[in-house]
């Protein structure tokens, strides 16, 4: 038994629509599964839409409700141009400062001893220009909106105090006569809003408007009169639906929708994109992630670093390693005061670092086999397509995109690929770091291996805490 979904028409229609700008995508330069799916991640953070597909041909005998601007090049037999009484968006003129690219900046004076400030006369030309440039684009846009109905045009405002309104334009329009067959454009500028700009007209030329147009006012109280009234039924649906004979093929159709199990619902708890951490933190029986109080809440002094937060500071230093060098502890610690003096670390966090640490790996194996390497490699980042039933470990069927950064690796003097790994882990034992990364570095390995095309020779972990590389066996 299968039922037709809500808005068939509409879902199998931006369905195309996906594969359409899917297809489109393939044929600019980036190309492939994960940009486009970055494409459409970077669309939702930044409010961006690609819109519903059309469900509706141009010529389907249908009302369109637009805009102004999506109707230019249109035409319709029947037009309404409603809301004629809005006002002009002229916030910007109120800005303190105003920016024109001609006339450039004008500015308030601000007089500190008299504490009053007024406008300046560049402020106040850039306003006049802005205004006029501003009413001009609005005629514009009134021009485009004028000229769409083929048949019948029909305007709409609301105007409070009509008749007082009335009686000052025809005093306006009494005082300011009209310059070569033009509108006064001192008169034009005094009104903000379309229905001023066509009472004008129409009051200018009244005799003439009266053969194709036809001026008609509504008090409030006339309006509602137009509109139906709807009475307010007393009725038993209980009652109703208790004396309502029950189709029992209706109630089996129902009890089938309840009961139905979507048969991929495992899909829609994988993620498409996730990180290596994110991987670690699931494999972990428990993990406790805690949320701090912002910063600018805290005095720096009271400022407590975590054990992610030290071994991030150990990381960058020894990121900073020249392979080329030999250290000795005042070297090490100018790294240090490098990284404080460019303000890329402070002073407190400096205090954490232990230099100790960081010398005892230029003094590891590892180091050594660096410094007769052919190419080095330290944070590089990685993307990677793995199955799915390998993380989860269910009987899924997708791949999922996984991203992280790799610590270290290099090829050494006999073009061996080496990796390592730092970590500031507190552990009793080796093993215990063995245990707790193989599958990360498993990862890594297959990121490296992918893209050199050729196998990992060996993987290390480096433990800042143990001062000791570990070799992590296949």
């Amino acid at each position: 038994m299968f039922g037709l979904m809500p808005n068939g028409i509409l879902r199998q229609a931006n369905l195309r629509m996906l594969f359409e700008r899917a297809k489109q995508y393939e044929t600019a330069s980036f190309k492939g599964l994960y940009h486009f799916i970055h494409f459409i991640e970077k669309l939702k953070l930044s409010n961006g839409d690609m819109g519903a597909a059309k469900t509706i041909g141009e010529n389907d005998n249908v009302v369109r409700i637009m805009s102004i601007h999506k109707s230019k090049g249109l035409e319709f037999p029947v037009v309404f141009l409603a809301s004629t009484g809005k006002q002009f968006n002229l916030m910007d003129l109120n800005q303190n400062i105003l920016l024109h690219q001609d006339l450039g900046i004008g500015v308030k004076y601000i007089d500190y001893e008299r504490q009053v400030q007024y406008d300046t006369l560049s402020k106040a030309a850039i306003r006049n220009k802005v205004l006029i440039e501003t009413l001009s684009e609005e005629m514009r846009i009134l021009y485009v909106a004028l000229t769409r109905s083929k048949e019948k045009l029909i305007i709409t405002g609301i105007k409070k105090d009509y008749e007082k309104q009335k009686e000052k334009l025809l005093q306006q329009i009494e005082r300011y006569q009209k310059e070569k067959g033009k509108i006064n454009a001192i008169l034009v500028k005094k009104y903000i809003k379309y229905i001023d700009w066509i009472l004008l007209v129409y009051f200018y030329e009244q005799t003439n408007m009266q053969a194709i147009a036809e001026l008609k006012t509504y008090t409030k109280k006339e309006v509602l009169a137009f509109c139906e009234t709807i009475k307010e039924q007393d009725i038993d649906w209980i009652a109703m639906l208790e004396q309502k004979e029950i189709d029992k093929t209706k109630i089996g159709e129902i009890a089938y929708k309840l009961d139905s199990i979507y048969p991929y619902e495992l899909s829609t708890q994988i993620p498409t994109k996730t990180s290596v951490t994110k991987i670690k933190q699931k494999q972990q029986e428990s993990v406790e992630i805690s949320f701090p109080s912002p910063k600018f809440t805290r005095k720096e002094e009271n400022i407590k670093l975590t054990n992610a937060q030290k071994g991030t500071l150990l990381h960058l230093c020894m990121q900073k390693l020249d392979e080329k060098q030999d250290y000795d502890l005042g070297k090490v610690n100018q790294i240090i005061d490098n990284l404080v003096k460019n303000e890329i670390i402070t002073e407190k966090e400096a205090k954490h670092i232990n230099p100790a640490a960081i010398l005892k790996f230029t003094q590891s194996k590892i180091w050594k086999d660096m410094k007769q390497a052919k190419k080095i490699n330290k944070e590089k980042p990685f993307y990677i397509t793995i199955p799915a039933k390998e993380i989860y470990q269910e009987e899924a069927t997708e791949d999922i995109l996984v991203q992280g950064i790799i610590d270290l690796y290099y090829v050494n003097k006999e073009d061996e690929l080496i990796l390592v790994d730092y970590k500031t882990d507190f552990v009793q034992s080796e093993q215990e770091l063995v245990n707790k990364y193989k599958k990360q570095l498993e990862l890594y390995e297959k990121a490296l291996e992918e893209a050199f095309h050729k196998k990992v020779k060996s993987t290390f972990i480096y433990s800042t805490y143990l001062g000791k590389e570990i070799e992590v066996l296949k």
